[in-house]
């Protein structure tokens, strides 16, 4: 009896499976934050680059999605349910054990908050805090220095809730700005930047 051959069916199909798979996976645009300004700010204020009426590229009430942010507004991810808010800068002098700071460079260092403003948890264990200074960007190290600056966020952040972490970046003594941009790590979102001046 002549052997019959098997179908190619199954390869073929979970090969189709995978193509479209990543055809979704690459069709997903990340998120874009907008921008929200701090409480008592004028709509429309000129306070920082990149600042304009407030409303976000396509002409809707609701923040601004291009452009960096100035020191207090927030990064607003609708779809995410988080807000990021950076704080302005403030010089500070290291402990003689910190890690990442070079003597002769100014030590600066801010304050971000993430607020959940969904009904779920939200991983905070990814988000990472990162900064390049003066005018040719380069990057800067991050300073870690006890339990004061540069541990990061750890663990979940329930719904309603606050959390809030310190970062410390090196500058040259004189430097103007010193640009921050905070990643959420997650394939969904866009990272939110802010130029804040020294």
């Amino acid at each position: 009896m002549p052997t019959r051959a098997q179908p190619r069916t199954r390869p073929l199909l979970a090969t189709a499976a995978a193509v479209l798979a990543l055809g979704a996976l690459g069709a997903c645009t990340p998120e874009e934050p907008t921008t929200e300004k701090p409480a008592g700010k004028a709509a429309g204020a000129e306070d920082g680059p990149g600042k304009g009426s407030g409303k976000s590229r396509d002409g809707k009430d609701g923040g601004q999605a291009a452009g960096p942010r100035a020191a207090g507004e927030s990064a607003v991810y609708p779809g995410k349910g988080l807000k990021i808010t950076v704080s302005a800068p403030t010089a500070f002098t290291p402990s003689a054990y910190a890690a990442g700071h070079k003597n002769g460079q100014q030590a600066w260092k801010l304050r971000v908050t993430l607020e959940n403003t969904s009904d779920r948890k939200i991983d905070t264990t990814l988000v990472t805090v990162g900064a390049r200074q003066g005018e040719d960007g380069e990057t800067t190290e991050g300073i870690f220095d006890g339990e004061t600056v540069g541990s990061g966020f750890t663990g979940r952040l329930l719904p309603g809730k606050r959390a809030t972490a310190f970062y410390g970046f090196d500058a040259p003594r004189g430097a103007k700005t010193l640009d921050v941009e905070v990643s959420l790590n997650d394939f969904e979102t866009e990272p939110a930047q802010w130029s804040l001046t020294l």
